[in-house]
């Protein structure tokens, strides 16, 4: 019996929210003039104690920031005499709308301890509660941080694996964030926000206005924030919901999934079936069902939300039937369940990402169980997590896949699982949406921004500072986005529409211009087009739609013009930032309170009350917000409110028909598109069925499920069999001007003849007849590996 277990993470209820650190760090307890704080002692006045990973976490309440008590005061606050800051004045709300609430505090105090000065208590906050008590159907909670589901231990053998429940405990002290998931280094640090990393990262974190019993009989509608990061990156941590949850009445959870191999490594076979973070999602979803009700959240009222790869999988889980009876809601920020990078629908194009992964790490490729026993046991999720390469066909490497003609473990194969716990989806979304599989109730809300894929031309340094393009480097990244994608039926005549169709006509050489158009070219094809697809698929089927473009800025951040409109700007506005303390954010977010402008405010107050209204009414805005609403869009009236500002917005009809169709109807139905084909792993001197790359069974090439063993008697057996010899991994330097040759171990004489692997079939196929294999020479150019001639 496995003992280890998908982990949540409860963090805030009653937001009297413990996010505690360690009270002996100096840092934390030192007055401005140096002089050591004094800790609190057992048996003082207003002494709480919590006992967490051997930590002990208390409060002072005499020694919160004497020097100046007002200076991270979150604007809003109820009145205070001693504070004469007057952009805290400007916008007084009453915290107390719900009447049966009276006690509700203004969310940005974590009960009483700000993150960052643990052990001193706000002089605002010294009279609420701190011992916090819920009662879940696992045991109860103090404090809000809970295991939740069982995260199978790599040390024993179970990685990747699908979660499980957790069996339970009596009391579990939850008082600090979880660690986000393994992924790349590059993602993490004080400055992104994502301090602790490790693969038991199963958390999730609840915000609740109010969790006394039978405070209230209204239950609050539940919001589940899904993180973005393109399946790669991202935790839940960085969405700090206490502001949404206490201004506007609703229960807010945001929750950890399994990222890239982690959590989407696929091999199609019993071996790794994959989408791991999606079957995470799944468990949350229903623990949040099953749970939420000792927070004074409705379970029969949950809407997911979420940016990018968040807004993706919200629409996923509101369409698959295990998961779609729960969600009545769905807002997707720049993203949909139709994009191409939302769910790969080719199995032999995640076959091959696992071959070429495998090779990364120096793990044997000849089957898909020596593969996945390396990267299980042989492997630390540093490595897993870290390791990084641009695929060759697609976006992202990594994401959820559609399992056609999947093979799964039987039911009797391991204990704890049966066979249904392996699987997530059998059906294109398309079909699904067709087919009404979404909850009768289902409203939806998407939205975009003008500026969506600002960040990749941002993200590439060797642009800085200018960030300037010319109309050559214009051309070869079209090309690299038709050959991508695999246009092989014509790709010059793909490349002359693209070009033709993102080309700024007036002036074509103008390089702001091309630069725009660029922007524009990547924001449509990723994010727009798939979101006006799914939108379209909806109003077939009669579900309300609401949609928005954003066409304004956080002005306290002074982006440049050309990145003012960013993916996921939502976000800043609806963790209401401009009232929030800073120290909720990561360094490179965080501001003087002073930049914050009364636009800021006005549009972080419109989405908090927008997304809230959604999620309690169905409808954004019941009633006007700030002269502001919306209107439900219609087939052939694409109607969607254009955010500029809150005294400038309104209501347009069909946001950039032309170009959306461009990728949605005429590059799909008149130009075509061929199957995939993928770069040979290793050499093979022969091409079968036209135009799919057949792989020699080399030792080290090829993929095939290498699982003899079906029983229950010997699986186990055969699992644990070792590999012949270690493998190494192997620093590969992914460059065009210094390729990285690798000899095959095996010697020419003793190459295969009888047979070649096909990625197409992903069996054993026989070649029409032996013909001597002499080149085994492969080379690995940006992570794939490429066959030498």
């Amino acid at each position: 019996m496995l003992k280890n277990a998908f982990i949540i993470l409860f963090l805030c209820f009653d937001i009297n929210c413990q996010s505690n650190k360690d009270l002996y760090n100096g840092q934390y307890n030192t007055r401005p003039d140096g002089s050591e704080a004094r800790l609190p002692k057992p048996g003082d006045n207003n002494y709480r104690t919590y006992l967490y990973n051997n930590r002990r976490y208390g409060a002072d309440p005499s020694r919160y920031n004497p020097y100046n008590p007002n200076i991270n005061q979150p604007g809003g606050f109820p009145y205070n005499p001693l504070n004469t800051n007057p952009l805290d004045d400007q916008f007084k709300y009453n915290t107390n709308i719900d009447p049966n609430n009276p006690d509700a505090i203004f969310p940005g105090v974590l009960g009483g301890w700000r993150e960052d000065l643990q052990g001193r208590e706000r002089r605002d906050s010294r009279q609420l509660k701190r011992d916090i008590f819920v009662n879940t159907n696992y045991g109860q909670v103090q404090g809000f941080k809970v295991y939740l589901y069982d995260n199978p231990d790599p040390n024993s053998g179970y990685r990747p694996w699908p979660p499980r429940q957790h069996p339970g405990w009596q009391l579990l002290q939850a008082v600090d964030w979880g660690p986000a998931c393994p992924q790349p280094v590059r993602y993490t640090g004080a400055t992104k926000g994502i301090r602790d990393m490790d693969e038991d990262c199963l958390y999730l974190n609840i915000f609740s206005p109010n969790t006394e019993a039978g405070a209230t009989a209204q239950k609050y509608p539940v919001m589940v924030y899904i993180h973005g990061g393109q399946f790669s990156s991202g935790a839940s941590n960085l969405f700090p919901a206490h502001m949404l949850a206490g201004f506007y009445n609703v229960v807010v959870v945001s929750l950890n999934y399994r990222l890239g191999a982690l959590g989407f490594l696929s091999t199609s076979d019993e071996n790794s079936p994959g989408n791991y973070g999606m079957l995470d999602q799944i468990m949350a979803l229903r623990w949040v069902r099953d749970n939420i009700e000792p927070f004074n959240g409705d379970p029969n009222s949950i809407t997911l939300f979420g940016p990018g790869a968040g807004a993706a999988s919200a629409g996923l889980l509101a369409l698959h039937p295990q998961t779609s009876h729960i969600v009545s809601r769905v807002i997707a920020q720049s993203g949909s369940a139709l994009a191409d990078w939302a769910l790969i629908e080719d199995k032999f194009r995640v076959q091959n990402t696992s071959l070429v992964f495998g090779r990364l790490l120096g793990c044997p490729i000849d089957s898909s169980w020596k593969l996945v026993n390396c990267l299980r046991q042989g492997r630390s999720f540093y490595e897993l997590g870290n390791a990084e390469f641009q695929p060759q066909v697609g976006f992202i490497p990594w994401g959820p896949v559609l399992e056609n003609n999947f093979t799964y473990p039987g039911d009797e194969w391991y204990e704890g699982w049966r066979a249904r716990d392996w699987t997530f989806l059998q059906t294109k979304p398309e079909d699904l949406i067709t087919a009404r599989t979404f909850n009768p109730a289902l409203r939806y809300m998407t939205g975009v921004t003008t500026q969506e894929a600002a960040y990749v031309l941002y993200n590439n340094e060797s642009l800085a500072p200018g960030y300037e393009i010319s109309e050559q480097w214009f051309d070869q990244k079209v090309r690299e986005l038709v050959l991508r994608y695999n246009y092989t039926l014509n790709p010059r005549e793909v490349y002359d529409a693209v070009r033709y169709m993102y080309t700024y006509h007036p002036d074509p050489h103008n390089l702001t211009a091309i630069r725009d158009q660029y922007v524009h070219l990547l924001s449509d094809f990723l994010y727009r087009a798939p979101t006006d697809k799914m939108v379209k698929l909806l109003l077939e089927q009669n579900v309300p739609v609401y949609m928005y473009v954003m066409n304004t800025t956080v002005e306290a951040y002074r982006w440049p013009a050309w990145r003012q409109y960013a993916h996921g700007i939502e976000g800043v506005f609806l963790t209401g930032a401009p009232f929030m303390d800073q120290e909720f954010f990561p360094r490179r977010l965080r501001v003087d309170r002073q930049a914050w402008t009364p636009n800021d405010r006005n549009m972080s107050h419109f989405f908090m009350k927008a997304y809230s209204d959604f999620a309690r009414f169905g409808n954004p805005t019941r009633s006007r917000i700030l002269g502001v609403h919306f209107e439900l869009a219609q087939a052939g009236q694409l109607r969607y409110l254009n955010l500029n500002t809150t005294f400038n917005s309104s209501i347009q009809l069909n946001y950039r028909q032309t170009e959306l169709a461009f990728w949605t109807v005429y590059m799909p139905n008149v130009i075509g598109r061929m199957v995939p084909t993928y770069p040979p792993i290793t050499e093979s001197d022969r091409l079968y069925e036209g135009d799919i790359f057949m792989v020699p069974e080399l030792t080290e090439g090829g993929i095939d499920n290498d699982t003899a063993a079906r029983s229950r008697d010997n699986i186990y057996e055969y699992r644990d069999v070792p590999l012949k010899r270690p493998h190494t991994p192997q620093t590969l330097t992914r460059t065009l001007s210094q390729p990285v040759t690798l000899q095959s171990s095996r010697p020419p004489s003793e190459a295969s003849t009888g047979s070649a692997l096909s990625l197409k079939e992903s069996t054993v196929s026989r070649a029409p007849a032996p013909v001597p294999r002499t080149r085994s020479r492969t080379q690995i150019v940006h992570g794939v590996p490429q066959t030498t001639v």
